[in-house]
């Protein structure tokens, strides 16, 4: 039991870590994003230069618009780490079938699905490089992450029958 706490406090200060740099890299695109108004022609000068092919302002708006989502996926990142962060918790304090942690479990499962679906708005920002001969990654359907979708939303629904049979039992004691 000593080596499980061990391994969950490490996981717990690891996702605090990545908490922090969560929100840390949301402020930063946004304001990479708000700086790249007034810095417009800079920025397309640049990349006028370097890939004369390229239609500028589309580019342009293709990186704000990538700036954006990553803002956007912050939320469901930030709702998933300190989720994970409140579950251990409880987990550390003996309370695994808690039903607390099924409704955390069930906003995991939800915020894996807003990370899946922030795939649609990145396919319509992509061809905005085109021209520039680069490939974006990570614009492909992940059937791992669907999947992963479907386990939290399962799991959500373990953990509220897992609470609901211990406060059953706990009622009878």
């Amino acid at each position: 039991m000593v080596r499980r706490d061990r391994i969950l406090r490490f996981t717990v200060a690891v996702l605090r870590v990545l908490l922090v740099l969560n929100i840390a890299f949301a402020f930063a695109f946004l304001i990479g994003t708000l700086a790249s108004f007034p810095f417009h022609d800079l920025l397309a000068g640049r990349i006028a230069v370097k890939y004369p092919a390229a239609d500028v302002e589309r580019v342009v708006g293709g990186i704000r618009a990538l700036l954006l989502l990553g803002v956007a996926a912050s939320v469901p990142a930030h709702v998933i780490f300190s989720r994970l962060i409140a579950i251990i918790g409880t987990v550390l304090a003996g309370e695994t079938f808690a039903s607390p942690n099924a409704r955390r479990v069930r906003a995991i499962g939800w915020a894996l699905l807003a990370i899946q679906l922030l795939d649609v708005p990145l396919w319509l920002i992509v061809p905005s490089f085109a021209g520039m001969n680069i490939r974006l990654d990570g614009s492909s359907v992940s059937i791992g992450g669907w999947l992963s979708v479907l386990v939290a939303l399962i799991l959500a629904r373990v953990f509220a029958e897992g609470a609901a049979l211990r406060e059953d039992l706990e009622g009878t004691v």
